[in-house]
């Protein structure tokens, strides 16, 4: 059997990328190893900007919960800065109903899906390129969109292997809580707590508040570590961690850990997204958020671009590198440059954030413009200006501050 396009890989961003093709009357193939439902580990929160580009989510119910407060620890747990919205900040998603609910809007879009089947060979030839499947079969194709994950065979096929260094680490479970507990601990605003460089961590600790459900993990991000320290253990400091969170009365004395799982994500872009009929979406092609490890926001939007181009390279009949090229040009527009500025953000969780938190306290407006791009779909050098000056207003103070308590 034939289609025009193949996408591999069933989660946001393969789902998004046949949702939008099969609206456009694309013949589409949507393929995952999984069956679904499916879990994955993942803190499950997405920035409200999500909701804003995609709208169609909030009216089939995907969304589990809102957050409109959140809290931010410092690492000795000496600074609490505490920011309440009126409107929702973070979206929060179960993964295994989120993840379900987009490759169903796949298939009542016209896309067909085959879950237990994946993609382990390439080959791609003038007129079409053919996908050989997991048990043995051949599918032909116009096109490919490999978003098959971090460890991508698609993406190692084209020459994009990820490098360690460029990768984090996540450490994370979900627990099912009463509705009654979750009001009494978060309240109705779902109170959201990041634990910054929490026991020397290059990265973060985080509580995600759902409906029913609590969501607690770590995050490291490896390019940020320094080479002279010793590598966390974090399964030893989620356990730590866990305890830490029960004794500051965060999370319900009687919770207790089951099965925590690790996962990895992408902090750099692969260096060519896309090649001779093919593209890489997603994690596939590294488009991660490098400061935060958020992966779900670039995933469909790249899922989007992805489609649009190959809509367009169909219409046209042309299917060479140049016209694909137009996908990593496209991306790279939309938030590509912001994740070039975030990566280099990213690489101070190697220093501890206690004075930047302190001056935060002195100047909450820093966190109230950073929001800003959770809240809106623009570009973090608009807002950029901002913050820097609001941190030198904050610093001077701060030394003014000290001078009068020394003189």
């Amino acid at each position: 059997m034939s289609y025009d396009a193949v996408v591999v890989g069933a989660g946001p961003a393969g789902a998004t990328a046949a949702k939008f093709l099969a609206e456009k009357n694309i013949r589409v193939l949507l393929l995952d190893k999984h069956s679904f439902p499916r879990d994955k580990p993942c803190g499950g929160g997405l920035p409200v900007r999500v909701l804003k580009r995609y709208p169609y989510l909030k009216n089939d119910g995907l969304i589990d919960s809102y957050s409109s407060s959140l809290c931010f620890h410092s690492s000795s747990l000496k600074y609490n800065i505490n920011v309440k919205k009126n409107q929702p900040i973070i979206a929060m998603v179960l993964r295994n109903t989120f993840d379900a609910g987009l490759v169903n809007l796949a298939t009542q879009s016209g896309a067909v899906f085959q879950g237990g089947k994946t993609g382990s060979h390439i080959k791609v030839g003038k007129d079409h390129a053919q996908i050989i499947l997991n048990d043995g079969s051949t599918i032909d194709s116009s096109f490919i969109i490999a978003a098959d994950g971090t460890w991508s065979a698609m993406a190692k096929q084209l020459g994009g292997i990820q490098k360690n260094l460029n990768l984090g680490v996540c450490i994370v479970e979900e627990y099912p809580v009463s509705t009654q507990v979750m009001d009494q601990f978060f309240g109705e605003q779902r109170c959201v707590h990041f634990y910054v460089n929490v026991y020397g961590l290059a990265g973060y600790g985080w509580v995600f508040p759902k409906k029913e459900h609590v969501n607690i993990g770590l995050g490291e991000f490896r390019h940020a570590l320094n080479p002279e320290t010793e590598k966390k253990n974090l399964k030893t400091l989620y356990q730590q961690f866990f305890k830490l969170l029960k004794e500051k009365q965060v999370i319900p004395e009687t919770l207790q850990i089951h099965n925590p799982r690790g996962g990895l994500f992408p902090t750099v872009p692969i260096e060519r997204t896309y090649g001779a009929r093919t593209v890489l979406c997603g994690d596939a092609g590294g488009l991660t958020n490098p400061l935060t490890g958020e992966g779900i926001y670039t995933a469909m939007v790249s899922g989007e671009i992805a489609s649009k181009v190959i809509i367009k390279a169909l219409e046209n009949n042309i299917s060479n590198k140049r016209a694909l090229s137009v996908y990593q040009r496209e991306w790279m527009n939309d938030f590509g440059k912001d994740n070039k500025r975030f990566f280099r953000l990213s690489k101070g969780w190697k220093v501890d954030a206690e004075d930047f938190l302190r001056l935060i306290e002195k100047d909450k407006k820093i966190i109230d413009i950073a929001l800003t791009v959770l809240l809106e779909p623009l570009e973090l050098k608009k807002i950029r200006g901002k913050i820097i000056r609001h941190v030198f207003s904050a610093y001077a103070k701060d030394r003014l501050g000290l001078f009068d308590r020394l003189a």
